[in-house]
């Protein structure tokens, strides 16, 4: 299914980040799931480039450029799926839910990961006849747990404060005492 990602609305742009590229990978690691006959599962068309393009979303709402050559925000993402199921006696309503489950970590181009955390989101299961929302309700779930998602990875300030970290260029080493030695290092008093 096509999923439309709505970014979150009236958020602040971040001081400094206008400062950092940040570049987004997403790693597609779902698994192929198997099919029951009493639900139907709803897999999300594009899942790699659906999560990049709201991540990427969400990051330039807040001052952030996307490019290479500052920090590195990784997705993995685990899941991202709806199923449905017939409610009654004669299926005249249905029952859905949204999952999405991804683990987000955050580190300079080079160097340790400076943020590490799993995200996921279970949208309330959504129950009544699809066709009153306007749109099929795995659709709508599927919506929801992901902008549910994203919003509370960007709530998390530990998340813009490791890219921030993340985007400064490593402090210069100190320089190391030089020691002088030799014949020319000797003075004497005359």
């Amino acid at each position: 299914m096509p999923i439309t990602y709505v970014p979150q609305q009236n958020v602040q742009a971040i001081k400094g980040a206008d400062a950092i590229p940040v570049e987004v990978i997403v790693e597609d690691l779902q698994p192929d799931e198997y099919e029951s006959p009493w639900e139907t599962r709803f897999h999300v068309e594009d899942a790699a480039d659906t999560i990049k393009s709201a991540a990427e979303a969400e990051l330039k709402a807040r001052g952030f450029k996307i490019g290479s050559g500052g920090a590195l925000v990784t997705i993995q993402l685990d899941r991202f799926a709806a199923q449905t199921e017939a409610d009654g006696a004669f299926g005249f309503t249905t029952t859905a839910r949204g999952y999405l489950s991804m683990r987000v970590q955050v580190r300079p181009q080079t160097g340790k990961v400076l943020f590490s955390k799993r995200i996921g989101d279970e949208a309330d299961p959504l129950s009544g006849m699809p066709w009153k929302l306007g749109l099929h309700p795995a659709t709508h779930e599927l919506q929801t747990s992901l902008a549910d998602a994203f919003k509370g990875l960007f709530a998390d300030p530990g998340f813009t404060a490791a890219i921030l970290a993340a985007g400064q260029p490593a402090p210069a080493k100190p320089a190391s005492p030089v020691r002088i030695s030799g014949a020319c290092a000797i003075m004497s008093r005359r």
